[in-house]
Formats: structure tokens, C-alpha cells, sequence
């Protein structure tokens, strides 16, 4: 088998996030692939900026947004510092499963690795999940990291023979 040539990190801040980073940065090095890192402002986020430009003076969302995007790099490379990672870091602004898939086919990655928030079906329904639909529209697979409080939840569980 041909070693895989990219995995991309897929990250959004949550809880979960420092065990993806961790998982991500252990496959690309078993593989001795380069790690791309991502995160996504979420095109929602711009359009309500834009709207609330358009009802004041007082706020240059062409700014703001700039501003979130720096941030958003500087977090993700701290992630990937704290635990050692090199990795390319891309902050893009649009639908996240959307653009996740889109970074992946345009990287060439032969893995994308993300994880979940594990939210009931009823939330899911509701909301949605990028998660979900990344597994099910992706052409290379897919890593679902799991964080602590799950793996807790399921050491409790066999514990008790739940």
C-alpha cells in the first residue's frame, strides 16, 4: 500500500480538539504524511457581521472578520505547538463540512481527521452535524476522534455493565 501523502486536521475549538490534534499528529507521523491543519469560520458567522455593518457605522466587519481569522490561526498553531505538531494552517471562511470536503479534495489528502461533539440524535436533528456529514460525502476516510469525557463515560459503563 502507498503511504498516504496528507492527513488534514480538521479542528474547532471544542473540548475535543487537543485530542484531535494529538490523534492527527500520530497518523501523519506512522504515515509520514504532512499534517494540514484547518479551521473554518463558519459563513453564518460573516453574513451576521455583514448585517450588523449594514444597521451601524460603528463596526467595519471587513475588519472584524480579518481579526477572527488571525485569531483563529494563531490558536490553531498554538494547539499544534503545545504537542510538538508541524503542520500547514489553514483558517477558511464558509459551510464547515463544505469546506472540509472541498480542502481535502483540493490537498489531495488521503485522510481527514475530526472530532465529535457526540451530541443525542435529537440535537443532531435540529443542528445538524459537519461530523456526520463529512463521513457520509467523503471519498477518503474519515477519523472520529472521541475525547476524554467520552472515553470516561464508556470506562463507567463497562464498569458497571451498562
Amino acid at each position: 500500500m502507498a503511504s498516504a501523502s496528507k492527513v488534514l486536521l480538521a479542528v474547532d475549538f471544542s473540548e475535543y480538539s487537543g485530542d484531535t490534534v494529538s490523534a492527527a499528529g500520530k497518523l501523519a507521523a506512522c504515515l509520514e504524511a504532512e499534517l494540514v491543519a484547518l479551521n473554518v469560520l463558519h459563513q453564518r458567522s460573516v453574513e451576521e457581521l455583514k448585517f450588523i455593518q449594514d444597521s451601524t457605522e460603528l463596526l467595519r466587519s471587513d475588519q472584524v472578520i480579518e481579526q477572527r481569522l488571525a485569531s483563529r490561526r494563531e490558536r490553531l498553531q498554538a494547539l499544534l505547538d503545545q504537542r510538538g505538531l508541524s503542520a500547514r494552517v489553514l483558517v477558511e471562511v464558509g459551510v464547515p463540512w463544505e469546506v472540509i470536503l472541498e480542502v481535502a479534495a483540493r490537498e489531495g489528502a488521503s485522510y481527514i481527521v475530526m472530532g465529535t461533539k457526540g451530541r443525542s440524535d435529537f440535537s443532531r436533528t435540529l443542528l445538524g452535524s459537519n461530523a456526520d456529514k463529512v463521513y457520509r460525502h467523503s471519498p477518503v476516510s474519515v477519523v472520529s476522534v472521541r475525547g476524554e469525557r467520552h472515553r470516561r463515560h464508556l470506562a463507567r459503563s463497562q464498569d458497571t455493565g451498562a
